[in-house]
């Protein structure tokens, strides 16, 4: 048997692609839908029109997309500048920023018990002379709390006046220990050293500026050994007790960066160090804890105070822009890049991270390329609406004019081939075998990207549906329906495309009358593979007209009884 081509034989590698013959054109920057042939003023606003980018260079530069595995963008637009500067226009570069991962949790203000100052009694006595009366009271360093009367501390302060008398180092130290050990401050110890006289009532002072957190005395109470009399509390910093969840624990170290706000106060991004990731996990809430230390110089910050706590985690230089630049889309996310002279054009770009406004770019774009802050949603509107326009030329034209190549040609016969080859085993009485029809499938992988918005983009996927459908073909019928399916999805291409290249090399389109249904041959005799149906050859036309047969239509007198 022979075909139109060898079944067998395909042509991969193909490197032209079509081009549409076009005339340049020509729009108005204001409105776009107005489009003329030559150059000008636009009739509704008076400004000069500007060249509209051409098919052919819309098709190359996506054909270029393609090859690069990038989608392609849409059209570019020139805007007269007065435009732009009555629409305000801004752009910014695509820069390096370094930030990372936000973890966002929330915690609680605490005391930093390293700044806490307990004083305890170590011997019996009575309070006197109480200074401050009550917890919050404010004290400095150096500021007499109060007294203490201790039969216990007047021994050992005799003794201790005594050793200095006698001038023996070994008696002043062992006495000076004691007192010190009996809870006796140092400064106290130097003033009787300077004095010479024990004290009646021994005071104590504040060795810390701060708060007064804690008081369990009141004048004339007895204090007992090992009773907390007075908690003083400095806030210069405090403690930020934070919540972070499981999951995020791994990715916190001490050298994370953390920034606290507290809402109730009207603080944000206060900056803070991690003092401790706490090693265990509270089996209720499925949560860790970190303690930040915050400073506090104005006193502000109170415990029990909510704050909002973020970690930045993976920092790193990354290519960025304004978030605000990003257009959303079903298709991805877009930007609006400024080419200068007033041509801007919308590309797709993969984002990444985003962080205080700004947003990370993977993927389509590079340092420095001008960017369209504000505005860009009219610019982007523009250019989707000139596209439209453009795609609608595109679709609109005829079969007839597009400039296939001649290894394009031959994977599209590669279709043709696959009708030949199921007619021929059908009327030989023989099941077609889908391995056969296998490199025809495939040729849409190839073509598709190059012929997309033309007529051709649906004739070709009707074709490569109806080949895929009969992957699963068991009977004759399902054949002879397949058959038909991939005939008169070829028909708008074999009568309006390249007619004459068919004529030519012998091929005849048939259809079964009575049951509306085609084939293709190469024989002279009709050959029915449908079994049924009177034959009725479609004759090739003398002229391609400007548009093709629709799918389904035979040409009237198109036919002739095959007898």
């Amino acid at each position: 048997m022979r075909y139109l081509i060898p079944i067998l034989f395909l042509v991969f590698n193909f490197m032209a692609f079509p081009a549409v013959a076009q005339a340049e054109k020509y729009t108005c920057p204001m409105h776009p839908h107005y489009v003329a042939d030559r150059p000008g003023t636009c009739p509704i606003c008076g400004m000069d029109l500007v060249a509209l980018e051409t098919d052919e260079k819309a098709d190359n530069r996506a054909s270029d997309k393609m090859d690069k595995g990038q989608s392609p963008t849409r059209t570019v637009v020139t805007i007269d500048p007065e435009t732009i500067q009555n629409t305000g226009v801004r752009s910014e570069n695509a820069q390096m920023a370094s930030f990372g991962t936000l973890v966002r949790s929330y915690g609680d203000v605490a005391e930093n018990v390293r700044l806490q100052f307990d004083i305890s009694a170590r011997v019996e006595g009575w309070v006197e002379e109480l200074k401050t009366q009550a917890v919050g009271d404010n004290v400095k360093t150096g500021d007499m709390l109060f007294k203490l009367y201790s039969p216990a501390l007047i021994s050992a302060q005799q003794d201790y006046v005594s050793a200095l008398q006698t001038g023996i180092a070994g008696r002043i130290d062992s006495a000076f220990k004691r007192l010190v050990s009996l809870g006796m401050q140092k400064r106290a110890v130097e003033e009787i050293r300077s004095s010479r006289k024990p004290f009646k009532s021994v005071p104590y002072y504040a060795e810390i500026d701060g708060l007064i957190s804690a008081i369990n005395v009141r004048e004339g109470s007895f204090a007992k050994p090992g009773m907390n009399l007075m908690t003083l509390q400095n806030y210069d910093s405090v403690w930020v007790d934070v919540s972070v969840a499981e999951q995020d624990i791994p990715f916190i170290t001490k050298q994370t960066i953390a920034k606290v706000s507290l809402p109730a106060l009207g603080m944000t991004d206060q900056a803070a160090s991690i003092d401790y990731i706490y090693p265990t996990i509270d089996r209720g809430t499925r949560t860790g804890r970190i303690r930040l230390v915050l400073q506090n110089a104005e006193g502000k910050l109170l415990p029990g105070a909510y704050a909002d706590v973020e970690f930045e985690t993976g920092v790193k230089r990354r290519l960025s822009i304004p978030s605000d630049a990003i257009l959303k889309s079903k298709d991805g996310d877009f930007v609006v890049v400024a080419l200068g002279l007033g041509r801007f054009e919308p590309r797709r770009i993969l984002s990444g991270l985003r962080y205080k406004g700004r947003t990370e770019v993977l993927e389509g774009l590079s340092e420095g390329d001008e960017i369209v802050v504000s505005g860009q949603f009219l610019i982007d509107s523009e250019s989707a609406l000139r596209e439209s326009f453009r795609k609608m030329e595109r679709m609109q034209m005829p079969l007839s004019l597009l400039e296939v190549s001649s290894d394009q040609l031959a994977m599209i016969d590669h279709l043709v081939d696959a009708a030949v080859y199921i007619q021929q085993e059908l009327v030989s009485d023989r099941t077609p075998r889908t391995n056969m029809i296998m490199p025809a499938i495939t040729l849409g992988d190839h073509l598709m990207p190059v012929f997309r918005g033309t007529k051709l983009q649906f004739v070709l996927q009707d074709a490569e549906a109806a080949l895929k459908k009969a992957q699963n073909n068991v009977t004759d019928k399902e054949w002879q329906q397949t058959l038909n399916a991939l005939v008169v999805a070829l028909k708008p291409w074999l009568l309006g495309g390249k007619p004459n290249h068919y004529e030519s090399k012998g091929l005849k389109l048939y259809m079964a009358h009575g049951l509306e249904r085609y084939w293709l041959q190469l024989e002279d005799e009709a050959m029915n593979p449908y079994g049924a149906g009177h034959p009725m050859q479609v004759e090739w036309p003398d002229k391609v007209e400007a548009e093709a047969p629709k799918m389904n239509e035979m040409p009237q007198g198109g036919a002739h009884a095959n007898h």
